[in-house]
């Protein structure tokens, strides 16, 4: 599976710990990648339609968690 390396960042920080908020995310990768929460839900939308993440409902937000492992998308 391709993943870019912005969206590599957001399946390590899921891959740690998880499930996740997008704002969660945000707060994990956005700072040191000087990225806004509207970049961090693009990646989580485009890890999503790649199907390499899950989100299930929670209330009014989704908790999003790594679907596949990270031996799937690491090229070593």
């Amino acid at each position: 599976m391709k993943i870019s390396a912005a969206e590599s960042l957001v399946m390590e920080a899921l891959g740690r710990r998880s499930p996740l908020t997008a704002e969660e995310v945000a707060a994990e990768v956005g700072p040191d990648q000087n990225w806004t929460d509207t970049t961090v839900k693009t990646l989580l939308n485009r890890l999503l339609t790649k199907s390499a993440i899950t989100a299930s409902r929670d209330g009014r937000r989704y908790l999003y968690a790594p679907r596949i492992a990270r031996t799937d998308y690491v090229q070593d």
